[in-house]
């Protein structure tokens, strides 16, 4: 019988460069509850969530003593992936490491470090188990297609095709962090992902270049089954977009209704599928939508034909009634350009509040590796291996008409004029006054941020 292994699987924190969204909303690494699921029976599996957990990982290790560490990350993580497979190896040479994650499976090249044994690359659901297979009993069990070796290059043509298998997570391996994981206003909020990819071919995204265009749906049974073995209340739907299909989302509700299932849910969706399908979006507030996550992007037709976008200004204003007839909150995304001046920024700022939108991301314009943005690199302004600084907050390319430290101002100056004008603030009295305060305590420090990052600007170094 082959040995059983202790598994540690880490989400490291984030870097100080790197603007906080955990501040208002950190979440369960649902990837790494999904692979815990494909470890062996026999073998010992722990999750360790270094936003929240505040040991030393050399205590970390200590306690764990694994066989096998497990790291997982965005681009603005690569540091601190590095960082954890480094100090395994400080803590015991014979320990393996693996990274993996979205822009590692893109770009496996920025984790080649000696510390790093196996870069996952392709197909983690299913690689993962033989992987553990190679690392119990490496003579008899080779190493799968679709995880490289250190100082392996990528073939991509001798990657096997996309497959996307996906058991249901193992989130009894975070239950001491349970209480902590919230979206805003969504408190003890639980993932769930019931597809991969996206149809649409946006040039700004990056997570349709992981699956190479291809998008593909979990069987809705399936995600409604995994559903009601959830304890939490809320349900962030973790789809790139939930609202492509309204077939799809029709059959989602129905299903609902047939099992009884009682949820609030918060999910990502696109401007003209609401504003198409207002009668859906009300059927769906009676099934328990909260919130969605909506990106807007711009309201100016030429910016959003510049990004690809396949939709309309008019579509934008026409979601945003629809949401509010329908009692559904909006959390609006939208692209900053770095060719705004001030009265740009100002015409923005005069929109959003006319429109009545409360909750806000600004989007500085950023050329992720692997989007379809092309900007000369002449106009970066952040190095492109300064990864903690890559989280789509920092400004990454050179304003056109206004100075860095002028354009951070105005991107405050946004912030505060729509998310802490006095009727904003007052509407907040339907939620607890624990989650008001942990809101306004996350903007504080994200504002924080954002003012430092202007004073940088003003007075380099």
């Amino acid at each position: 019988m082959s040995r059983p292994l202790r598994i540690l699987m880490v989400r490291p924190r984030p870097a100080p460069e790197t603007i906080g969204l955990q501040h208002l909303m950190v979440v369960e690494p649902l990837e790494l509850e999904v692979l815990a699921a494909l470890a062996g029976s026999e073998d010992q599996v722990e999750i360790v969530d270094l936003i929240l957990d505040r040991r030393d990982f050399d205590d970390v290790l200590a306690g764990s003593r694994p066989d096998v560490l497990c790291v997982t990350g965005y681009i603005t993580h690569i540091p601190a992936m590095i960082a954890a497979c480094l100090a395994a190896k400080g803590y015991d040479t014979r320990m393996k490491t693996v990274a993996g994650g979205v822009h590692v499976e893109r770009f496996p090249e920025v984790v080649d470090d000696p510390a790093v044994d196996f870069r996952v690359v392709r197909n983690a659901t299913t690689v993962f188990p033989r992987l553990l297979d190679h690392i119990r009993e490496p003579d008899k069990n080779p190493v799968p297609p679709g995880v490289l070796r250190a100082a392996e290059p990528l073939d991509r043509a001798g990657l096997p095709p996309h497959r996307f298998d996906f058991p249901i997570p193992r989130r009894d391996l975070t239950a001491r962090y349970r209480r902590s994981y919230f979206y805003v206003f969504h408190d003890r909020v639980a993932l769930i992902k019931t597809s991969f990819g996206c149809p649409r071919a946006c040039s700004f995204c990056f997570p349709r270049g992981i699956t190479d265009d291809i998008y593909i749906t979990r069987p809705l049974a399936e995600v409604v089954g995994e559903l009601e073995g959830i304890a939490e209340r809320e349900i962030y739907i973790v789809d790139d977009d939930f609202l492509v299909s309204a077939a799809r989302v029709g059959e989602f509700l129905t299903l609902l209704r047939e099992r009884g299932i009682r949820k609030r849910f918060l999910c990502f969706g696109r401007a003209d599928f609401i504003a198409s399908h207002p009668e859906l979006i009300g059927e769906f507030r009676a099934q328990g939508l909260r919130t969605i996550i909506v990106g807007l992007e711009s309201f100016n037709d030429g910016e959003l034909d510049g990004y690809v976008k396949d939709s309309r200004a008019s579509d934008n204003v026409r979601a945003l009634e629809v949401l509010k007839a329908n009692g559904v909150d909006c959390y609006a995304g939208i692209i900053v350009s770095p060719g705004w001046g001030h009265e740009d920024f100002s015409r923005l700022r005069k929109t959003l509040v006319a429109l009545g939108v409360k909750f806000i991301n600004l989007q500085p314009l950023t050329p992720l590796p692997g989007t379809g943005l092309e900007v000369d690199e002449d106009r970066i302004i952040v190095d492109r291996k300064d990864y903690a600084r890559w989280d789509l907050a920092n400004v990454t390319i050179r304003p056109e008409k206004l100075s860095l430290a002028d354009y951070y101002r105005e991107i405050i100056r946004t912030y505060a004029r729509v998310m802490v004008r006095p009727g904003h603030i007052l509407s907040h009295g339907k939620y607890p006054p624990g989650l008001q305060w942990r809101l306004a305590k996350g903007v504080w420090r994200v504002r924080r941020q954002y003012r430092r990052m202007y004073r940088e600007a003003r007075c380099p170094s």
